[in-house]
């Protein structure tokens, strides 16, 4: 009992600290007995994002083509790199706070461009130094595992898986052929390993769920977190992130998704959350709902009201709508009238 005691009063960083140690300390070793894992006294599983992100792991954030999943995760290293204490309102448990980002589709200008649309000049940004951008890699998991050994970082960021697996990815058996050196490399270097993939066509069409992403169940099969991220079917200024597997992630935060604001390459955390099923409405439906939104939207201009004003009284009117779609909406209707 006194045992049990003093291993759940363990402050989390001294459990994270103490796992790291006995990493080192036992770094060849493959078989371990029950009471030397209990000794571990990890009675929290430690989390790199609370509660989302594991310290160490396979993770895939997957979404079709222009959804923002490059701009989330550049974001999110910016955070760990700069030593935030939050990132979208979930806590960083960093280490070291460093991140190491693959970039195969973005070559240097862009992402430069990228992060000077991002960031603000005038602040510090001497932190940046802490997450570091690779362009190619002719061998992903001796490249990082070199670099891991001069550099420990908490995260390494892969954009995109696609670009670095080699063969068919609808064979199970080498999509995890391929994945097990990263796995080795998690537990060399404890550290987390986030993939970023691409959903099927038309999988929108359908709930969010792990079986959307693109290839073989053998991505997702080692993977210990999925994440899904989409547009929302009515308002496109939002997306939607939703865990779809989790290991060890609770069960009540599988079920909704996160809503984000998207705006000016940012994610915001609102204070709403969707079930599943209610973002997956039947194009008819969704069509009708947008064509009832612009005719409000132009109604609401007639007036003379900004499209700030007229977001707000639709928000109220329970047609959710953003500034900017606002404005879209009114100029389609002005593009459909001069025909």
């Amino acid at each position: 009992m006194e045992l049990n005691q003093a291993s759940n009063q363990r402050p989390a960083k001294k459990v994270a600290r103490n796992l790291s140690e006995h990493r080192e300390e036992n770094e060849e070793q493959k078989v371990f007995t029950a009471l030397e894992l209990f000794e571990m006294g990890i009675t929290e599983f430690p989390m790199l994002l609370d509660p989302i992100f594991p310290k160490a792991g396979l993770t895939v954030l997957a979404g079709s083509s222009d959804t923002g999943k490059s701009t989330f995760l550049r974001q999110m290293a910016i955070a760990i790199a700069r030593g935030d204490e939050k990132f979208l309102g979930w806590t960083i448990k960093a280490e070291h706070n460093r991140v190491i980002y693959v970039s195969t589709e973005d070559d240097k200008i862009a992402i430069s461009h990228l992060l000077n649309q991002t960031i603000d000049g005038n602040g510090d940004i001497q932190k940046l130094e802490n997450l570091k951008y690779l362009f190619s890699l002719d061998n992903p998991f001796d490249e990082l595992d070199a670099i891991l050994s001069e550099y420990p970082a908490d995260c390494i960021i892969i954009d995109a898986f696609s670009d670095l697996f080699p063969g068919e990815m609808n064979q199970a058996n080498k999509v995890r052929t391929f994945m097990k050196p990263f796995f080795e490399l998690v537990n060399r270097h404890n550290c987390l390993v986030i993939f970023l993939h691409h959903t099927g066509k038309r999988t929108e069409e359908n709930p969010p769920s792990k079986n959307n992403l693109l290839g073989s169940q053998g991505i997702e099969g080692k993977a210990r977190l999925v994440i899904e991220l989409r547009r929302d079917p009515y308002d496109s200024s939002f997306r939607h992130l939703c865990i779809v597997k989790g290991n060890y992630v609770e069960d009540d935060l599988k079920t909704y998704s996160y809503k984000l604001l998207f705006k000016d390459r940012q994610f915001e955390m609102t204070d709403e959350r969707a079930d599943f099923d209610d973002l997956v409405v039947n194009p008819d439906e969704k069509q009708r709902i947008k064509e009832k939104k612009l005719a409000r939207v132009v109604e609401l201009k007639d007036k003379d009201m900004s499209f700030e004003e007229i977001a707000a009284q639709m928000n109220k009117e329970g047609l959710n709508i953003s500034k900017s779609t606002a404005h879209n909406y009114y100029k389609e209707a002005e593009r459909r009238e001069a025909k």
